[in-house]
């Protein structure tokens, strides 16, 4: 692929026409994570210190940030017609393209696809989904630790977790049913504890005229809930449950 291409979803990298550029320590993946997660605003010394070493920062700290950016410029020279690394104030700025940029290109398309969703173009909305979700290569901001970047990365794997959401609801409302039961009974078995995944899978499971099963799911999450959190099941199973239950009168 022609160009230069900046990730954040997955391990950190650059790409400059197909070939992958050698990014540095993880430190130094940690100030281009900060400068994309941006998006052309400015990132100041301070954020890169507090982000790299928090609140016992050494003295050092601000002179090895200023090399880590220093270094990252020479990076960026590869691609220099189509990124720029400038000094802003106390602090810098990364100028690329956005579309350049997976994280700002994953926000973008899922809001198209839910405008696409509210004009009730479902196909078109599940096809933009898809098109986001296929950007990510991994968990977010893979292989950068501290509290700032564990911070953001639950914040980008709940915005993936949501466009997931979103796809297989539309899957399911367009009658694409067994495809969302073979993902939905993966995603719960994996991460057993989201309310909301067991939901669909009851409502995909009833649409395929599968109410036994349905029922069967909501009577594991039921338990699983209470044995092993000691909670009930929320309002959004209790009404499916519900809503299935009495199909069956």
């Amino acid at each position: 692929m022609a160009g230069a291409r900046f990730g954040v979803l997955g391990p950190i990298g650059v790409w400059h026409d197909g070939r992958r550029l050698d990014v540095g320590s993880p430190q130094q993946r940690g100030v281009l994570a900060l400068l994309l997660l941006a998006e052309g605003r400015q990132v100041t010394l301070d954020d890169i210190v507090g982000a790299l070493w928090g609140p016992a920062a050494p003295r050092s700290a601000v002179v090895t940030a200023r090399t880590y950016v220093s270094r990252l410029r020479r990076l960026l020279a590869e691609v220099a017609a189509e990124a720029e690394l400038r000094s802003a104030g106390r602090g810098y700025r990364l100028l690329v393209d956005p579309a350049a940029v997976d994280v700002t290109t994953f926000r973008r398309t899922a809001a198209d696809a839910r405008d696409a969703r509210d004009r009730g173009e479902a196909a078109e909305a599940a096809r933009l989904l898809r098109e986001a979700l296929a950007l990510w290569r991994g968990p977010a901001l893979d292989g950068l630790g501290g509290p700032f970047f564990e911070g953001r990365r639950t914040w980008l794997e709940q915005l993936r977790a949501s466009a997931v959401e979103e796809r297989w609801a539309l899957d399911i409302g367009r009658g694409d049913c067994a495809r969302a039961i073979t993902e939905l009974t993966r995603a719960t078995t994996a991460e057993p504890y989201r309310e909301r995944w067991w939901e669909l899978l009851m409502w995909a499971l009833d649409s395929e005229g599968r109410r036994d099963e349905a029922l069967a799911a909501y009577r594991r999450i039921a338990r699983l809930l209470d044995e092993e959190l000691g909670l009930e099941p929320g309002p959004g199973l209790r009404r499916m449950h519900a809503r299935i239950s009495a199909a069956l009168v």
